[in-house]
């Protein structure tokens, strides 16, 4: 069987991780990257094959510079279920030790072949061959990477190596180095209480709390997102689209102009509702960022600019590599984590606490008018081209769960309400 290996290395009754699970029919191929401190801190590198993840320890971790050949070691193959998994490993059994998903997505053959069964029965091939190509579509790695099988130490020793396309690049992406689940490092998530495998008990979620409204957190961002996953299940659809056809069907525009940002309705109380999608709506300054051509402009929802308020915010902007107008919220999380609305209202310097831009929507990207889309496919747009390689500014995490079940999570940890989205929703730019 596939995954006896798996098993017979590891006491269920002793340690969380999953038993087994394999993949649904998506349409896309699978990938994760953990993060994993045992006797030895090293990365695990996993592709999904065959419904289940094969797997590589890459000791050193992965590279985005063409001239670094990192060792991967093949290790047993994973259940698919295990993509998910972050926590802790009980001491004395196998791999004893902590765990989290450092990155996260879908990967293709870098060989246009269409279907997702015909690019396994390809990969299964080359995989035996010993060299393995594939275009990765993370939220750190992007782009493309190669597996190659070496002599150098056993028939288990391959090589992860970056190819040199627009993604290559000298910056130490480890330096990275927070969960894209529950945005814990490894030592936080080994000293956290609840941090004992966060799988898709119901998928990943994040939540807020009392009234009946549709608000904000105030708690820790990483005790939101961590105690958030497992309550329902993360919208993974967006992720699948094919955002190449939908950028190509979307209509050209020119970049808009005193745009206010979308805004949303208070109800009475949280619902179910499958054409729906929930998110933390943030207690912050919501923001839009323009950027074109080399111009950056990060203006309040009435026009007003924070290019120099919020300067850090607006520096990182200007690194950009891309034209594209974002919809997001500016907040202030103090050493803690902490989001503080009273510490952002009178913030002046990084001494005043930690500013964070969380990014939700994308209005327009390189010429193309994207407000007529559905919000799934600006999201999943939004997910593919946004830099992700300075932690200030993030994409806000999406849920396609049980609205009521999100709103009671966010109850539980003490957060002031969600935010209710339809998927079929286009963005309106007059309110």
């Amino acid at each position: 069987m596939v995954l006896d290996k798996y098993k017979q290395k590891r006491d269920f009754s002793k340690t969380a991780e999953p038993l087994a699970g394999r993949s649904k029919d998506s349409g896309k191929l699978m990938f994760v990257i953990q993060k994993h401190d045992a006797s030895r801190l090293h990365y695990d590198f996993r592709l999904e094959m065959e419904g289940v993840l094969k797997s590589w320890a890459v000791p050193k971790g992965p590279s985005l510079d063409p001239r670094t050949k990192r060792l991967a070691m093949m290790v047993e193959d994973h259940p698919f279920d295990y993509r998910n998994f972050e926590g802790l490993i009980p001491k004395g059994e196998y791999g004893g030790g902590t765990v989290i998903v450092w990155d996260q997505g879908w990967y293709e053959t870098i060989d246009p072949i269409v279907g997702k069964k015909a690019q396994e029965k390809y990969l299964l091939s080359e995989l035996k061959k010993g060299s393995v190509k594939v275009r990765l579509h993370g939220e750190k790695l992007k782009g493309e990477f190669a597996l190659v099988r070496t002599n150098g130490m056993g028939e288990n020793s391959w090589l992860l190596i970056k190819h040199d396309d627009e993604f290559a690049s000298k910056k130490d992406i480890l330096k990275l180095d927070r969960s894209i689940i529950s945005n814990k490092t490894i030592a936080q998530m080994e000293k956290s209480e609840d941090g004992v495998w966060h799988s898709n008990r119901a998928g990943k979620v994040e939540a807020k709390q009392p009234k009946a409204k549709s608000s904000a957190p105030k708690n820790k961002k990483e005790k939101q997102e961590q105690t958030l996953v497992g309550e329902s299940e993360v919208a993974g659809k967006s992720a699948l689209l094919d955002t190449r056809s939908i950028l190509k069907s979307a209509p050209k525009g020119k970049i808009p102009t005193g745009v206010k940002p979308m805004l949303a309705t208070l109800v009475d109380g949280p619902f179910d509702d499958p054409d729906w999608q929930y998110e933390v709506k943030w207690d912050g300054y919501r923001a839009l960022a323009f950027v074109n051509k080399g111009k950056v402009e990060l203006l309040s929802r009435n026009n007003k600019s924070f290019d120099d308020k919020f300067y850090p915010i607006h520096k990182i902007l200007t690194s950009w590599k891309l034209n594209a107008v974002v919809d997001g919220e500016i907040l202030v999380l103090n050493d803690n984590g902490i989001s503080n609305f009273g510490a952002l209202q009178n913030w002046r310097s990084e001494a005043d606490g930690e500013l964070v831009f969380y990014v939700f929507d994308i209005l327009w990207y390189q010429g193309k008018d994207l407000t007529g889309l559905t919000l799934v496919e600006r999201q999943a747009i939004l997910n593919e081209v946004m830099p992700t390689d300075d932690d200030r500014i993030r994409i806000s995490k999406v849920f396609d769960a049980s609205g009521v079940d999100f709103f009671h999570a966010a109850e539980r940890m003490g957060l002031e309400g969600i935010m209710a989205k339809r998927k079929s929703s286009t963005y309106s730019l007059s309110n």
